[in-house]
């Protein structure tokens, strides 16, 4: 290839390089990606009177709109922050979903909260940028409930 023709390609690569999509009214989109879903953090930090006498590793247990995801917390890290994420349809949209989170040691019930969550519309790569999240994010205290973060 020619050297001048070289050089009229490179405005091209350089904006295509850049992430610059129809759509975006020009500006360059970032490649961040991300779920829809549900986080709930818990600071086990908050929940000293619950898990001090735990003998054995905690559950915790997430339900939103009907998907439930758990997770484990080993006795070492009782004193540590936890989070449980639940995975939603993409296209959910900005609805309410029913949420639920437990926290279970042994056979023993910890925590058990309900909240109907509103979901946020995020864009992470900016307006016009796909892709469109739906998302709630939440902490567990166990004289509060569930608090929207």
């Amino acid at each position: 290839m020619k050297t001048w023709r070289a050089l009229l390609a490179l405005p091209a690569l350089v904006i295509a390089g850049c992430g610059v999509v129809p759509g975006s009214g020009g500006r360059p989109c970032t490649l961040i990606g991300g779920d829809s879903g549900v986080t709930v953090q818990l600071d086990a930090a908050d929940f000293t009177e619950q898990v001090r006498d735990a003998d054995a590793s905690i559950l915790l247990r997430l339900c939103a709109d009907g998907v439930c995801k758990e997770g484990t917390v080993a006795k070492r890290d009782h004193g540590g922050m936890s989070r449980v994420f639940v995975q939603l349809d993409e296209n959910i949209g900005a609805v309410t979903v029913p949420v639920r989170f437990t926290v279970v040691s042994g056979d023993r019930e910890l925590y058990d909260e309900r909240a109907d969550v509103k979901l946020r519309k995020s864009q992470p790569n900016g307006e016009g940028c796909s892709p469109t999240l739906y998302q709630a994010g939440l902490t567990a205290h166990p004289g509060r409930g569930l608090i929207d973060s």
